[in-house]
């Protein structure tokens, strides 16, 4: 097989020959999008609807695949992504439902065109729903989201297969500015920790609140955060935002930690300073262990007073 359709669109069947994958964006097909199906069904081997809005026809020999393709590009038809890699984004009919809570087909193609392909260490399949109806079983699939009132909920670590497992839900509503991000974040974390294994097994392993240390909360440019107010019920301090201000103000010369509540879950005795965020203010220690206190928005100003932003 060319190395361009490896885990892209072709699948071997038992008797040898091919079947070529198609997923329409969204599930939706167009009127001569269902032709150019009907006359290449017509003329190798039949087709078949999947169980996750793919449509597969038979028939197909290693020689046809760079035709089918061209045939199937001058009608917009995606080949699927197959393999382990990010699977093609499953969305409910929401925007013809009559109960649908908000209309998640810009949504679903959006995370497509950000994630679908992406290689991962096993399969890795995403579902988006327009209500807790849950129509393409956010509960059965690595990452689910469903709209609800004031957002998104998102379940992780479902699937089926022969040992099925149900998804479990943040214990928080994610808002609709930061739930692409949240996508991302979950799908790079399990890259990061996944060994050979569903997300699923990962969180089984490690379980569920370090998965989601690793995953959500900030580590990088000498920041290390708790999850925050964005993903933690206990958090009154959005770190990320936090995070993001500090880093836009300078260049930090050591490490600091941030905690957005008084459990202090990011706290760090090796850290240079840790932060804890509180309703109205911000507790702020250094290395020695001595404490002030001062407004939020003051933060970045301190650290740079004393030498580690600059």
């Amino acid at each position: 097989m060319e190395k361009k359709y490896v885990n892209k669109g072709f699948i071997q069947q038992l008797d040898g020959s091919y079947a070529v994958v198609i997923h329409p964006v969204n599930g939706y097909l167009e009127p001569e999008q269902l032709e150019t199906i009907w006359r290449l069904s017509k003329q190798y081997g039949g087709a078949k609807l999947t169980v996750t809005q793919a449509i597969m026809i038979f028939g197909i020999k290693p020689e046809d695949f760079d035709k089918i393709a061209e045939e199937l590009e001058k009608v917009r038809l995606p080949l699927a992504d197959i393999g382990p890699v990010v699977r093609n984004v499953k969305v409910c009919s929401c925007e013809h439902c009559k109960r649908v809570i908000r209309d998640v087909t810009p949504l679903a193609a959006q995370i497509n065109q950000c994630l679908a392909g992406l290689a991962t260490p096993k399969k890795f399949k995403i579902a988006v729903n327009g209500c807790p109806n849950s129509c393409v079983e956010a509960q059965l699939n690595d990452l689910g989201i469903i709209a609800v009132k004031d957002g998104y909920w998102i379940y992780l670590g479902g699937k089926g297969g022969r040992q099925p497992q149900l998804g479990t839900r943040l214990d928080v509503v994610i808002k609709e500015e930061y739930l692409i991000d949240t996508v991302k974040r979950i799908v790079n974390g399990y890259i990061q920790v996944a060994q050979n294994e569903r997300l699923a097994e990962v969180i089984n392993r490690m379980g569920f609140l370090p998965f989601l240390r690793i995953a959500l909360a900030w580590n990088s440019e000498g920041i290390k955060t708790c999850i925050g107010a964005r993903y933690c019920k206990n958090g009154v301090g959005d770190v990320h935002a936090i995070a993001e201000h500090i880093v836009s103000s300078g260049n930090l010369q050591g490490n600091i930690t941030i905690s957005g509540c008084g459990n202090a879950c990011a706290m760090d005795k090796e850290a240079d300073y840790n932060v804890v965020v509180l309703k109205d203010r911000v507790w702020v220690y250094n290395k020695n262990g001595n404490m002030v206190v001062i407004n939020g928005d003051q933060l970045s100003e301190y650290l740079r007073k004393n030498g580690i932003l600059r």
